[in-house]
């Protein structure tokens, strides 16, 4: 499979449109995109085409306000959540940015955060998150009450080594990014292991810290393999199908990719390019010719 650049967006500064440091990234049914502008502590949503829409967010602890911000997804009523990650919470909001609840604090018990950031959205809109440095998923429901968790430090398969970026596949089996074992875990809706792949290197299927995730045309995942400065993609057994990206500043290339975003409806994918400060806009090309930018959703 081809995976083709179709364009850019962003540089480095605190004006409308730039980053200092984009991480999670989402896009709504509308297709509408939502950065999360970490150092600036802010959210920002843009068109497919990277057209600037809106901005939410501050640096602080009050609703609305962000310490260092990680992951966001979208819910099947284009809600929005964002993973608060130095303030240890959840954060949901509205499309249009306005504050709908909270949940989180620090600690280690049920429903409580050591500095999470990914964070995925089940087919009912029950919400995983990965709790990073508790080395665990937690899920809970839209509404923030928890439902289970499953997870601990370790090698094995099920324990983690700080899990990163999370995702959900069109039968609910969830695939968590495992970053300091180099590889990715599936496991059931319920949090039961089913199979793992990869190691620390630089071949194919092999990781040097793997950050985002999602999944990309029903039967495969796109996995941001970030200090190999390349994505990956792998069918949803894990198997290796494709690679692109190097260690650059030209299209194409990145410095420290974190997270990746598919717009299923166009087949284009968003990927956030950290040390760039920019995101960059790819087409999954199968050989037959797709409208990338649809005109029955908004621009």
């Amino acid at each position: 499979m081809d995976h083709f650049f179709k364009g850019m967006w962003g540089s480095f500064g605190r004006d409308d449109g730039q980053f200092v440091g984009p991480i999670g990234i989402a896009v709504d049914s509308q297709g509408d995109i939502y950065v999360v502008d970490n150092e600036n502590h802010r959210i920002q949503k843009f068109t497919r085409r990277g057209t600037f829409l809106g901005k939410f967010g501050s640096y602080g602890t009050g609703d609305s306000q962000f310490f260092v911000p990680a992951g966001i997804a979208v819910d099947s009523d284009d809600d929005f959540y964002v993973v608060d990650t130095k303030n240890n919470r959840i954060q949901k909001f509205t499309r249009t940015g306005n504050f709908i609840r909270k949940w989180g604090s620090y600690g280690s018990g049920d429903g409580q955060f050591k500095d999470p950031f990914g964070i995925a959205i089940e087919s009912d809109d029950d919400i995983v998150v990965a709790d990073t440095y508790n080395n665990r998923i937690q899920k809970f429901t839209s509404d923030g009450n928890f439902i289970r968790k499953w997870g601990s430090a370790g090698t094995g398969d099920g324990q983690f080594a700080n899990p990163l970026g999370v995702t959900v596949d069109s039968d609910d089996d969830i695939y968590v990014t495992d970053v300091h074992n180099n590889r990715v875990q599936k496991c059931d809706i319920d949090g039961n292991f089913i199979r793992k792949w990869g190691s620390y290197g630089t071949g194919d299927g092999q990781f040097r810290r793997p950050y985002g995730i999602a999944t990309f045309s029903g039967n495969s995942l796109l996995v941001v393999d970030s200090d190999n400065f390349r994505i990956q993609e792998f069918s949803k057994d894990g198997n290796f199908i494709t690679k692109w990206g190097s260690l650059g500043l030209e299209p194409g290339q990145f410095r420290f990719p974190w997270d990746v975003a598919i717009d299923k409806a166009s087949g284009m994918h968003y990927i956030t390019d950290y040390y760039n400060h920019r995101i960059q806009r790819f087409h999954w090309d199968p050989g037959v010719v797709v409208n990338p930018f649809p005109d029955s959703v908004h621009l």
